[in-house]
């Protein structure tokens, strides 16, 4: 079985909570803000909270997503766990579902070292049939992957299908597509740069706020046109990438997305905190001057 081919904008998505419970009614409406402009989206990744959702909601939540996104939307799936077998049991169920594939960071907790990594990567392989993305997030999991390491991980595991680059050094990207590793971009703060080195895709939070807009930098990216891709992404997405993070996106997406009644909560699990007023301000500004820049005037 050969792992799907996977592009284009698929942002990692909050889960929406309200009153402590999974809040599908928030999902809908935020699929509806995503699309038709999104080629899909990353659910239970880092912004979606899954290490603070338990196994029941997490299959519960794919369920539900997989059987209410639009036909021809690609879905990525967060399996991360410190079980093993609770990812197998997450990856066959997004299988039942048709999810596209899934997300693995390496190994968490314990202090990896590059024959851990493999050993883990390949018995995931062994473990279930879905393709899946290899999360290289070294802040998250304190593991530092060279390219010629994540190059082997590639080689050894037959379900591994693409890379999303959290790690800083963008070179790693040139040296994976020299191989034809499918990379995507995977940090905000980096995503235009990634997207001048062709990155096939992106799992980052700004096509989430501004579908459109960010649709139109790729768009214009591909067509060669980088004056007209910078002006977009430095006029219309690069203040609120300024202003929403870096540590608190969760809280600030969900206060913004509840700011434009697409959540009816900006609720987050604990240790999350929610947005202070004062930050939220910060967020509301950039929003506003994102659209105003686009010649979209909305009162916030």
């Amino acid at each position: 079985m050969q792992p799907v081919k996977l592009a284009g904008s698929l942002p990692v998505i909050p889960t929406p909570f309200y009153r402590g419970e999974l809040d599908y009614d928030s999902l809908l409406k935020l699929f509806d803000h995503l699309f038709p402009e999104l080629d899909g989206y990353t659910l239970c990744g880092s912004t979606g909270e899954s290490a603070s959702l338990s196994l029941d909601e997490r299959l519960k939540l794919m369920t539900f997503a997989a059987q209410n996104t639009p036909p021809g939307k690609t879905v990525v799936v967060g399996l991360t766990h410190t079980s093993l077998n609770e990812m197998s049991r997450l990856a066959r169920r997004a299988e039942e579902l048709g999810i596209a594939a899934g997300l693995v960071p390496c190994p968490y907790y314990f202090p990896n070292s590059s024959p851990m990594v493999l050993e883990f990567f390949q018995a995931i392989d062994r473990s279930f049939d879905l393709g899946y993305v290899l999360y290289d997030n070294p802040l998250y999991t304190k593991t530092w992957l060279r390219a010629e390491e994540i190059l082997i991980l590639h080689d050894a595991c037959e379900h591994l299908c693409a890379v999303k680059m959290t790690d800083h050094n963008l070179d790693k990207i040139t040296a994976l597509k020299r191989r034809d590793v499918t990379v995507f971009s995977g940090d905000d703060v980096v995503a235009f740069r990634s997207l001048l080195l062709g990155v096939h895709g992106n799992m980052i939070i700004a096509p989430a706020v501004f579908p459109a807009p960010f649709q139109n930098v790729v768009r214009s990216i591909h067509q060669g046109d980088t004056r007209a891709a910078l002006r977009l992404f430095a006029d219309q997405i690069l203040p609120f990438i300024h202003l929403f993070g870096i540590g608190d996106e969760v809280s600030t997406t969900k206060a913004l997305f509840k700011h434009l009644g697409i959540f009816r909560s900006d609720e987050v699990r604990p240790p999350l905190l929610r947005r202070t007023p004062e930050r939220l301000k910060e967020v509301l500004l950039a929003y506003q001057v994102c659209h105003m820049a686009g010649g979209v005037r909305q009162a916030v």
